[in-house]
């Protein structure tokens, strides 16, 4: 069971669970639109012509899934851990 607990040092020296920190969580729901968007901006810069690229790479997919998950952060902040928390203590 300890390999599903990936712990944090926080804030007075209490170590908690990966799921428990707002900023981990943040970073794993918004990390790949973040990574794509990045991404097709540094191919770009170094003269690549990314229009050419399938719709599943473009910018605006990257835009949307980043639109839509900041949308829905909040939700999917409190499924993480509900799902963590029950695995955690089955």
């Amino acid at each position: 069971m300890s390999c599903w607990l990936i712990e944090g040092v926080t804030e007075g020296d209490k170590n908690q669970p990966w799921w428990e920190n707002n900023l981990t969580v943040v970073s794993l729901i918004l990390g790949l639109p973040i990574i794509g968007l990045i991404s097709i901006g540094l191919l770009s810069l170094i003269g690549i012509n990314t229009s050419e690229f399938p719709g599943m790479f473009s910018r605006e997919f990257f835009m949307t899934d980043l639109f839509l998950k900041l949308l829905t952060l909040p939700i999917g902040v409190i499924l993480i851990r509900t799902m963590m928390r029950r695995i955690n203590f089955e």
